[in-house]
């Protein structure tokens, strides 16, 4: 009996050690989930460095940033760095765009290139104030 209290003991002193406790989550994951609290219509971008088409939609998601600024987020994250981001979020292809609304669900996805047109109609704000 004793020994079993003992076990018991050492098993309950191992739990409280943080075996269990859940990981901080990633960068990317972190960015996305503060963007999408924050009341804001939110795209992310899940690419990479060395991906052309991604590098080509920095470009247009930078354009996207500065005509929407202060009333969307415009997140880029690099899964080549971060791949429990692309894991969270289900990113089976770069780039990937996935849009959040004000409330912080998701409303959509596309694979592949958009225009700034099209994220910002995606996004439901007007470019300009």
């Amino acid at each position: 009996m004793r020994r079993l209290l003992i076990a018991v003991a050492l098993l309950g002193g191992l739990a409280g050690c943080g075996a269990d406790a859940p990981l901080p989550p990633s960068p990317g994951v972190k960015l996305v989930q503060n963007a999408t609290a924050s009341g804001l219509p939110t795209i992310a971008e899940f690419g990479a460095e060395t991906c052309a088409s991604c590098r080509e939609m920095k470009v247009v998601l930078d354009r996207v940033a500065q005509s929407t600024q202060g009333r969307a987020h415009v997140l880029v994250v690099d899964i080549s760095k971060d791949w429990e981001a692309a894991q969270m979020f289900r990113i089976q292809l770069m780039p990937t765009q996935v849009f959040f609304g004000p409330d912080g669900r998701e409303i959509g996805r596309h694979m592949g290139k958009l225009s700034e047109a099209e994220v910002i109609a995606r996004l439901g704000i007007a470019a300009t104030p």
